[in-house]
């Protein structure tokens, strides 16, 4: 017998009214995961209703219309809002490229894979000539004639001599097709992707039409593309493609395809019933799948990851290390909060797609008791929240701790949303990144007992389905709270935490140490 215990969720937090709502950045979701479950059942609970499948432009767009009161997002907002805000940053992650490759003889998968730009841009354009498809080197499928935009291109990415050049004795697998898993709808992930692309010459000539040096072109159903770009759509029409090629919606459903070794793709030809019948799973020792997404998803599923060219030519993958040499190197907004990884960074051991997550907190305009929620939440995530680790509070694989600066920075937001006079955090003095942390009592890291088992579990502090997003995402939590109140007859049903007296004297002794 082996026993078994299992850290707790989100899920298993009490019932109880949300002290703040957020949104935003599916990157975000595993750290967000492991503080709620900390800060739920820390000694003066925090309660957010956290929406993690909704992307960072339409976080942004509810936060300044006042339908959400913390929006996650790598990309700074464009526009004014309902509120005066602020960013404060909450952690540092990365974008991968996942992928399965397995040796055709030993059925093992590669663990090492180099991928520059122009690949990257070939894969997400189906620049190969799949199954001979484009008609240049053989037969066709019968009754869809020839694919005219791939035609001459490769039959595939192993047949790419750009491929075999960084990638040498890498063997042909899998079912013919190398479509990337990728996220659909708008996303500031998909803006980073394809910006670092366009910072390329070799892939941004390759999407405008350049012959790579081996004669082989884009896609010319994707000469339209402009780059960068916050979206990924199918822009060829070809059946075997168009029924490959679909993103998916969340994030992490792309995870979940990639560790089932399976990619969102159905037959192009209609079965019995009229239905496009699904394709099935790739076969562990004969893959040849890629998916696009984020690092804490690969971390967690322990998925091998691609090694990316930067801009010094290095190829390198998504570690600690690497993440924090491209923390090292950040350009500064123009609003002069926000950060980014410079598209010339000459970081030799930077990695390219490493970002840095804000959240957009009001600095005006709501009430005190949340604004003091708010800032709890705020002064744990700058301190314990960034003590790397599986255990409920702390910050999750797949993540880098904030830099001290950084931490300053969180902790001076945190503040301004606490005095709620509209003020927008400036840069904290060099004495107050020195200065230590006050950050909150942490969580026992003992696991909590598995609960009573019962037919029905209920939770308004997570929400990860995309069906309830919008104002709708309201409706359910005020019932449910109704309900429980009818059927206990006592306040006492709601386990809400009130921590605005204890969080308000936090960032006194902050402000008075910053003095």
């Amino acid at each position: 017998i082996v026993p078994l215990s299992f850290a707790p969720t989100p899920t298993d937090c009490p019932v109880a009214n949300a002290d703040f709502t957020a949104i935003g950045s599916p990157m975000l979701a595993r750290a967000m995961s492991q503080w709620q479950s900390g800060l739920c059942s820390a000694a003066d609970p925090l309660t957010i209703q956290y929406d993690s499948a909704q992307s960072e432009p339409l976080a942004r767009t509810d936060f300044l219309a006042g339908l959400d009161d913390v929006a996650f997002t790598m990309l700074p907002a464009d526009a004014t809002g309902k509120y005066r805000y602020t960013y404060a940053p909450v952690a540092i992650s990365a974008e991968s490229i996942a992928y399965w490759i397995d040796n055709p003889v030993t059925g093992e998968p590669l663990t090492h894979l180099k991928l520059d730009a122009r690949l990257v841009a070939k894969l997400l354009t189906q620049s190969y000539d799949f199954d001979n498809e484009g008609c240049g080197h053989g037969s066709v499928p019968p009754g869809v004639g020839c694919d005219n935009a791939v035609d001459n291109d490769p039959v595939s990415l192993f047949a790419d001599p750009e491929f075999e050049q960084l990638n040498p004795r890498v063997a042909a697998v899998g079912d013919g097709y190398q479509v990337p898993t990728v996220l659909s709808g708008e996303s500031d992930m998909t803006w980073e992707l394809t910006r670092w692309m366009a910072a390329s010459p070799a892939a941004k000539g390759f999407i405008d039409g350049s012959f790579d040096p081996w004669g082989e072109h884009v896609n010319t159903d994707y000469l339209n593309l402009s780059i960068p770009t916050d979206s990924l759509v199918s822009m060829d029409p070809y059946p075997l493609i168009a029924h490959r090629y679909s993103p998916v919606f969340p994030l992490s459903s792309v995870a979940q395809y990639q560790a089932d070794s399976w990619y969102p793709a159905t037959d192009w030809q209609l079965d019995p019933s009229g239905n496009y019948d699904k394709l099935s799973p790739e076969v562990p020792g004969e893959r040849a799948l890629f998916a696009i997404l984020d690092e804490a998803d690969a971390a967690a599923y322990e998925l091998p990851v691609a090694a990316l060219q930067n801009d010094t030519g290095h190829y390198v993958a998504p570690t600690d290390a690497s993440m924090a040499a491209a923390v090292s190197d950040l350009a500064t907004d123009s609003n002069h909060i926000t950060q980014d990884v410079p598209e010339t960074s000459k970081v030799p051991d930077s990695y390219p797609l490493t970002m840095v997550i804000y959240a957009m907190v009001p600095t005006g305009g709501i009430s005190r008791a949340k604004a003091a929620r708010i800032a709890q939440f705020l002064v744990y995530v700058a301190g314990a929240g960034q003590q790397p680790g599986d255990l409920p509070g702390q910050l999750a694989p797949g993540y880098l701790p904030l830099t001290a600066k950084m931490r300053a920075e969180t902790l001076a937001a945190a503040r301004a949303v606490a005095d709620q006079t509209g003020d927008v955090a400036k840069k904290p003095s060099p004495a107050a990144v020195a200065a230590p942390l006050t950050p909150t009592a942490r969580p026992s890291p003992t696991p909590t007992p598995a609960p009573t088992p019962s037919r029905t579990r209920v939770s308004l502090g997570y929400v990860s389905n995309p069906a309830s997003s919008g104002l709708a995402r309201y409706a359910l939590p005020v019932l449910l709270i109704t309900g429980c109140v009818l059927a206990l007859g006592s306040s006492s049903a709601l386990a809400i935490g009130r921590g605005s007296t204890a969080v308000t004297a936090r960032l006194r002794r902050l402000r008075r140490t910053r003095a």
